[in-house]
């Protein structure tokens, strides 16, 4: 049924449904929850993990376009290390960690670290409230931290942000709740669940022709989905007159669940289908369609492609890594159709050499939250070349703040604290404005509304 009515700030809690696709498992932590690890780089030894992408040159030139980025210096990092603490939810989200340690290792190694000192992670796995408070008091304490990164925390994240709010500059990694995006803690460098969501909604809207007069959505069953629906996608619709049917399912839901949630609707007579749900549910979304032998326009997130998606789809006889035909929301880059100028071949070439699977996989999950968590480290140790190694809070904070881009893997701009988003302006830490849509069409990947074709959407701009 339809959410008709929201209270903005109290009830938003937004999905993760940026450029993010679900690591392929979901392990034990391996870090104690409340509690911090310091580790040291590595040696340089290139992973064994298995990727679907191919990047043409690895060397010289990806190494040019990294060092011009972050301002360092080709060769090794040597003496007393720079400090950041890390926070993520280790249970679920992994691939944060393959991303940070992969930039981690790859700065140390080859470009000098920051301002030619080696950066080491100082980690902490949030899991809940507690965690949050816990992680976040040990980082305020601790001088020898100069910043915070964090992963992607579902909760926790209020707690943390409170302890250091005003002791350490923060940049928001992959964030996923409302306190992710209204924190005066710090700043995150993309457009966010907020702004990919409302820019598939303006997609849907403008871009689709015919125009569509039927949306079925088919969104999770928690605050998040509650919140998200009604918040950043019926408003848009309803202004252009289209009809949508929104269903929530919970996160448990079975293939059968999901087939009968899809009929519920309306995705048999629907033009459009609009699932913002998680990577398992995509692949219960992509089995009902073909049961139901249904046809609509699927335009969904990053949460629905990924090592899980794809295995899905090779064990059905399919070819590709997601659903030939699909429209695919994110950042304005593509995992898959890596350009030079974005970073985003110089991540991949990157994330290969160094990555490590996480605990319990056999390969490597290189897509969703693991690119912009890598380009967050790049972009700290940006700040330390450009201030020439001063790392007081009121440099880091500032540059934090003050960063106009362009940031690595995600297109446009950056106007940090001031974006407006179909008219709601408490979205304070959101920098970027712009996101993309591509679509996997005849077994290649096509750029609809992106960075690669110079067309991106400004969700600003998004009618509501």
């Amino acid at each position: 049924m339809k959410v008709r009515s929201y209270k903005l700030v109290a009830s938003l809690i937004v999905l993760s449904l940026g450029a993010s696709a679900c690591s392929e498992t979901k392990k034990a932590e391996t870090t104690t929850p409340g509690t911090t690890m310091t580790t040291e780089a590595p040696s340089t030894v290139p992973s064994t993990g298995e990727t679907t992408t191919t990047v043409v040159d690895a060397g010289a030139e990806l190494n040019a376009w990294a060092l011009t980025y972050t301002g360092g210096t080709a060769g090794a990092a040597s003496g007393d290390s720079i400090k950041v603490g890390y926070a993520n939810d280790e249970n679920f989200f992994p691939e944060n960690t393959i991303g940070i340690e992969s930039a981690r290792d790859y700065l140390n190694a080859e470009l000098g670290g920051a301002a030619g000192k080696p950066i080491e992670l100082v980690s902490c796995s949030v899991t809940n409230a507690e965690d949050g408070a816990k992680c976040g008091t040990q980082f305020a304490n601790d001088p020898s931290i100069v910043a915070v990164i964090t992963g992607t925390i579902l909760v926790g994240n209020k707690e943390l942000y409170d302890t250091l709010t005003g002791k350490k500059p923060v940049i928001v990694g992959n964030g996923v709740t409302s306190d992710d995006f209204t924190t005066p803690a710090g700043q995150a460098f993309t457009a966010g669940s907020p702004g990919v969501i409302a820019g598939m909604s303006g997609y849907i809207v403008s871009g689709l022709s015919p125009k569509p007069k039927k949306v079925a959505i088919l969104a999770q069953n928690n605050p998040a989905g509650q919140a998200a629906v009604p918040l950043l996608i019926d408003p848009v619709l309803k202004k252009a007159g289209i009809e949508s049917t929104s269903v929530f399912i919970d996160d448990s839901a079975s293939a059968s669940d999901v087939q009968a949630a899809l009929k519920a609707a309306g995705a048999d007579t629907a033009d459009v289908l609009l699932p913002i749900i998680t990577i398992q549910q995509c692949i219960n979304v992509y089995d009902a369609v073909k049961s139901l032998a249904i046809n609509p326009i699927v335009v969904t997130t990053g949460l629905c492609f990924g090592t899980p998606m794809t295995d899905h789809l090779k064990e059905a006889g399919e070819k590709g890594p997601v659903p030939e035909g699909w429209y695919f929301g994110g950042y304005g880059y593509s995992y898959f159709n890596p350009d030079l100028e974005s970073g985003m071949q110089t991540y991949i070439a990157k994330v290969q050499q160094y990555g490590k699977p996480a605990p319990g996989a056999k390969t490597l999950e290189y897509t969703g939250f693991a690119g912009p968590e890598f380009a967050n480290l790049m972009t700290f140790a940006k700040f330390v070349n450009t201030s020439k190694g001063a790392v007081d809070f009121a440099t880091l904070d500032a540059a934090i703040r003050g960063f106009k881009g362009p940031m690595m893997l995600q297109v446009g701009p950056l106007n940090c604290g001031k974006q407006v988003i179909l008219g709601l302006a408490f979205f304070v830490s959101v920098c970027a404005a712009e996101m993309g849509i591509q679509q996997l069409k005849d077994g290649q990947w096509v750029s609809i509304a992106d960075g690669l074709n110079g067309k991106p959407i400004d969700v600003t701009k998004v009618e509501s």
